[in-house]
């Protein structure tokens, strides 16, 4: 730094200075409240990488929204709301586009009712079929990498016949 400024104090420099200060100790706290609090998602570490005031301020509302939403979805053991109808049909004057509404959430709240009281594990563990045709995917890539591997050996003996010919 003082190659490119020397030992002058001059009003660039010692605003610098301040900015490196400052970012130093942001990075030292960060450091510090990471070994205390308990392990974050892997995103929130990115914030390292946001440079600049404006960049880390909309990081930060960002990580606000997040926690946000997280606190939100862990709160959420409450069964949602029921759709009142009836307001609905008075507030919308086409009947018919209500009437597809409800059908279509009627439908879909079914549809989802059904996927969560299956038993997902257990289909899994019954799924047995198609593993014929992986281990024949791996044998065929085995084989694959074996012709490459001769490609590659007949190319460079090739390369240094042509090398060693005079031309």
């Amino acid at each position: 730094w003082l190659k490119h400024f020397g030992s002058c104090s001059s009003p660039i420099r010692l605003a610098a200075d301040r900015r490196l200060r400052r970012a130093g100790g942001m990075v030292m706290l960060r450091r510090g409240i990471r070994r205390v609090l308990p392990a974050r998602d892997r995103w929130h570490s990115l914030q390292e990488y946001a440079l600049g005031e404006a960049n880390q301020e909309q990081f930060r509302l960002l990580r606000a929204r997040d926690t946000t939403v997280s606190a939100t979805i862990a709160s959420g053991s409450a069964a949602p709301k029921s759709i009142e109808w009836a307001a609905w049909e008075s507030k919308i004057s086409n009947k018919e586009v209500v009437k597809c509404l409800k059908d279509f959430h009627a439908q879909q709240s079914s549809l989802l009712d059904a996927v969560i009281a299956e038993d997902h594990l257990a289909a899994v563990k019954k799924q047995t079929k198609g593993w014929e045709l992986f281990d024949a995917s791996i044998s065929s890539c085995e084989k694959s990498v074996e012709k490459s591997a001769d490609i590659l050996k007949n190319g460079a003996r090739a390369l240094w016949i042509s090398f060693q010919n005079p031309p």
